[in-house]
């Protein structure tokens, strides 16, 4: 049985968030919505508990609502809900659910005794709205549609289902035979609110072609696979899962809450429905995401007129071998048109061909099933002649198909160009300040503003820790952890070409600068009497160990990790140890933002040159700069070893 073509789910069905919501959506309800942002017209929002950790949900008026474990773009959200996504920060999610039994997902937020929906609706065009007290606050959207108005003021209505509800649907509902030209899953699809491949695969359990014809498919047989519909509902609303993935040429092209056996082989088992809708669905959000979805539907079409052009040459061949039987047929037909009352002809003609399938006098047409495959007759014709025009039919098919697949050729964005999708993890404690791994093994972090200056020193820093500044004023603490080691003349140098990397002294285009190094216990917070310390300001007690001339200089370092890359920025001695490839940059006249570019660029070119087709973008570099102006100095791509081009194992913190 024909399965449908890879690459054509491209978002949730109703069902698939049924079973999201049940399988694990429902655990972050108690977690406080930390940050929001935006990607295209979809929102981002990570959620925080403390004893959890972080959750990522994504918010798409196209895709849908589903967890990611991928780390995304971030960029600002849509205008229309930005006020309220901010004012929404530190909300607890008290509820998720679903509207419906529809594309319709409702995220309900508390603050400050008050509760704001946050309403997705993935059907027609799409839609994200603010709703508060049952009334619209904001919305991605404002219409005025056919069936109902949505613009901030009005009263919120959900979209109206398509089609009738498929728990509540009796024997009365199963529809009569239809169109010959429609098939029978798209006859039952426009009857009830439905998954299209779960309406095949009621069909398909019921020993029904979904492809075949509507016209075979009586009340009984229509029943009967509505009934079986129902009984995949109801298995999904159950709980009762079976997650697995339809392979696809350049990955799993679907996600499927449980197995649908007309798909056959294709089919491979996934470990959660939630981790099989992240895989399908999160590269679709990334930028290029419209112009694979319509090279998606280009395939679709070429695909579907392959097949037609396929099935229609079948039909042709059998009408050739047996143009006799089928001219024979065409002659009782005209015989009957003449002499018998019309509404008689069709079934004089069905008893004495069985292959006939419809009759029409009106129009002096017949369909019948040749080869197997159902066409319509012109009974002016003869066979011979009937079956020309459908080869005539077939070969611009197989012209249509050939266009549709030059446009999904075009359409597909160059596969060097797409970004990477990297695996989100969990940040480590030190990530958020600069930080890097000294040559020795030693654990170095540095503040980024005079807050994280505050925080390293009150929380994180030890008495037997090395703590290190730049003699000038402004610029980063920086602590060598030390574990209960002693770190070497190596580590304190690179510690403090970071100190001063990061000082005012860039920004004045200094070569040099001297640093100072002290114990954590001689540093303090507290300050000779009447005199007053400012936040990021602190005391040092006790002799000073100076480091002379210390060279401004930064290494800016790429490394692959799970089939994507990190960045990380430091002296170049460590970072050439821990990357696979580094810039090397000194104080100039390059602006920041240039500089940044030129990085991502010369290190981009090493990633590929490994084989990595990602392009590390320009935003990613930049808080890894310091202020001032740049000269780009000596570089290094991927180390070689005996075998190639080689990776040199990352380091992480000893002790």
């Amino acid at each position: 049985m024909a399965a449908p073509g890879p690459g054509v789910k491209a978002s949730l069905t109703a069902l698939d968030f049924a079973a999201l919501l049940r399988e694990s959506l429902w655990e972050l309800e108690g977690m406080r919505l930390q940050k929001a942002w935006g990607l295209g017209e979809a929102v981002v929002a990570r959620f925080r508990e403390p004893l959890a950790g972080d959750r990522v949900l994504v918010l798409s008026p196209k895709l849908g609502v589903f967890e990611t474990r991928y780390e995304l773009p971030r960029g600002e959200p849509p205008p229309q809900l930005a006020d309220a996504l901010r004012w929404l920060r530190g909300a607890r999610l008290a509820c998720v659910r679903q509207l419906n039994l529809d594309r319709v997902a409702a995220l309900e937020l508390e603050r400050g005794g008050r509760r704001v929906e946050l309403v997705v609706e993935w059907v027609r065009e799409g839609n994200v709205l603010v709703v508060e007290g049952g009334v619209v606050r904001a919305a991605l959207r404002q219409r005025e549609m056919r069936d109902r108005r949505v613009a901030a003021g009005e009263p919120y209505e959900p979209p109206p289902p398509r089609g009738l509800d498929p728990l509540s649907i009796g024997p009365c509902d199963a529809p009569p035979p239809g169109d010959p030209k429609r098939t029978a899953a798209a006859h039952l699809s426009r009857l009830v609110n439905a998954p299209g491949e779960l309406v095949a695969e009621a069909l398909h359990r019921c020993g029904v072609d979904p492809n075949s014809p509507s016209s075979q498919l009586d009340r009984a047989l229509a029943w009967r696979a509505l009934l079986e519909l129902k009984r995949m509902y109801l298995k999904v609303l159950g709980g009762e899962l079976e997650p697995c993935l339809l392979a696809g040429e350049g990955g799993p092209s679907a996600a499927y809450p449980i197995r649908l056996e007309h798909l056959g082989s294709a089919l491979e088992p996934a470990g959660s429905f939630s981790e099989a809708v992240d895989r399908v669905l999160a590269r679709l959000l990334l930028p290029g995401r419209e112009e694979r979805g319509a090279a998606l539907e280009a395939e679709r079409l070429a695909a579907e007129y392959a097949a037609r052009a396929e099935a229609l040459r079948r039909a042709a061949a059998a009408l050739m071998a047996d143009l006799a039987g089928f001219d024979a047929l065409l002659g009782e037909f005209r015989e009957l048109r003449r002499s018998a009352r019309w509404d008689l002809v069709e079934g004089e003609l069905k008893a004495r061909h069985p292959e006939v399938v419809a009759a029409d006098p009106a129009r002096n047409r017949v369909r019948v099933l040749a080869g197997g495959v159902e066409v319509e007759l012109d009974a002016a014709l003869t066979a011979a002649r009937n079956a020309s025009r459908l080869f005539e039919e077939a070969k611009e098919l197989e012209r249509r198909a050939e266009r549709a697949a030059e446009a999904a050729a075009r359409l597909k964005p160059a596969e060097r160009e797409r970004p990477a999708l990297k695996p989100r993890r969990e940040r480590r404690w030190f990530e958020s300040f600069h930080h890097f791994v000294s040559s020795e093994g030693f654990l170095v972090i540095g503040g980024r503003d005079a807050s994280q200056n505050e925080a390293i020193v009150r929380k994180y820093m030890r008495p037997d820790d090395v703590f290190l500044h730049a003699d000038v004023h402004g610029g980063p603490a920086v602590v060598v952890k030390a574990e209960g080691r002693e770190p070497g003349e190596a580590t304190l140098l690179e510690a403090a070409q970071l100190a001063a990397a990061y000082s005012r002294a860039w920004e004045l285009g200094m070569a040099a600068v001297d640093v100072y190094w002290v114990r954590g216990e001689q540093v303090s917070k507290r300050p000779p009497s009447g005199e007053y310390l400012p936040r990021g300001a602190f005391m040092v007690y006790g002799r000073r160990n100076y480091l002379s001339k210390v060279k401004l200089e930064l290494a800016v370092g790429v490394r692959v990790v799970d089939g994507g890359y990190e960045l990380e920025a430091g002296p170049p001695s460590a970072i050439a140890k821990s990357c696979d490839a580094f810039v090397v940059l000194e104080p100039g006249r390059v602006p920041r933002e240039e500089a940044a570019r030129k990085v991502a660029e010369v290190l981009t070119g090493a990633l590929r040159a490994k084989g990595l087709r990602v392009r590390i973008p320009p935003h990613e570099v930049l808080p890894l700069l310091p202020r001032g102006g740049f000269h780009l100095g000596r570089g290094q791509a991927f180390k070689q070893g005996p075998e190639g081009l080689q990776r040199a194992p990352p380091q992480g913190p000893a002790g």
